[in-house]
């Protein structure tokens, strides 16, 4: 396959697992698309207790809602981490980089960077070694993942390579295959969304 039809049939899969896809031309645009999800969205609901923050009305749980908006973003360069954090701050948003682990009670947007996609299935392959970004894509109501359309292969058999070297060395690692948005249908074969992780996926593919 062309690198244009593994992006297209990447997308194609991705999307039928109800996974959001976009393609940017630059990690600004990118960027700003965090921002944009994060604006658009409703308040995150507050799904246990976190004492010293500020609560809104009542969400569609019948749970408290953040008055002030979170995005982590632990995974990004300084640079880019900066640029999102001062569009942040315009909004009112608060940005992370670290301490995630305060804010279990669920944030708004959480974004990661895809170390590659299979085009086969439409999903990304995630280091989560770190556990800032392992619950910024676990306890976010969207997660946007940044993949580089020059890292799509076309199915699992030919990535086993990197999953060799990557698991090989002897020392425990979190690596995370994440296709479309949490689900589940383990009560009584009815299927819920967002369960076990975030409502949304969004998938920003960018050129190298």
């Amino acid at each position: 396959m062309t690198p244009q039809e593994l992006v297209e049939a990447f997308s194609a899969k991705a999307q039928a697992v109800n996974a959001v896809v976009q393609e940017v031309p630059t990690m600004a645009a990118a960027l700003q698309y965090v921002v944009d999800v994060c604006a658009n969205k409703a308040p995150a609901e507050i799904l246990a207790d976190e004492p010293g923050t500020e609560k809104g009305p009542l969400g569609p749980n019948k749970q408290p809602t953040r008055v002030q908006k979170i995005v982590a973003a632990p995974q990004l360069a300084e640079e880019d981490f900066a640029l999102l954090a001062k569009s942040c701050e315009e909004k009112g948003f608060l940005c992370l980089r670290e301490g995630v682990r305060k804010y279990l009670s669920g944030i708004d947007v959480g974004v990661g960077l895809a170390e590659l996609g299979v085009a086969a299935s439409g999903t990304c392959l995630c280091n989560t070694d770190n556990e800032d970004v392992r619950l910024s894509g676990m306890i976010s109501e969207i997660s946007i993942l940044l993949l580089k359309k020059s890292t799509i292969y076309p199915d699992l058999p030919s990535i086993a390579d990197k999953l060799r070297d990557r698991m090989g060395h002897g020392e425990p690692t979190y690596t995370t295959f994440i296709t479309g948005p949490s689900r589940t249908a383990d009560i009584e074969r009815v299927a819920a969304v967002g369960v076990h992780g975030p409502l949304e996926l969004h998938i920003i593919l960018l050129e190298d």
